[in-house]
């Protein structure tokens, strides 16, 4: 899948159940029931060398309810985090003594960008 940030094909999700067996086409619109009765989405499946996940608009987008699939690459996470677009808001899989002060370090960074966007 395209990246949304430099537009190259660099993302690209498999199942690592199936052993991807399934297109990518599939795997990006697909919905399948498992037998324990999970839903199984682009959300929940895994991604090679960057994240594929479905974005949801709120209320007050003209998007109002609209579901999207995006991605970005590895490559742009880090350069997107680094100059505070892209905000680290944790990991979700426990890693608690590292994502602190990559936590705070996102805010200090996302603080120092739009008081120098102000400035200017």
């Amino acid at each position: 899948m395209y990246c949304i940030c430099c537009k190259r094909d660099n993302v690209t999700p498999y199942d690592e159940m199936t052993n991807n067996s399934y297109s990518e086409e599939e795997l990006l619109w697909g919905t399948e029931k498992t037998k324990d009765g999970r839903i199984r989405t682009i959300n929940n499946r895994s991604a090679n060398d960057g994240i594929i996940h479905m974005i949801d608009a709120g209320y007050g987008s003209t998007h109002d309810g609209d579901q999207f699939v995006i991605a970005i690459c590895d490559e742009c996470i880090k350069e997107n985090v680094q100059d505070g677009t892209l905000l680290y808001w944790g990991n979700y899989m426990g890693f608690s003594d590292i994502s602190e002060d990559d936590i705070q370090k996102s805010k200090m960074t996302y603080r120092r960008r739009k008081n120098i966007d102000k400035l200017v």
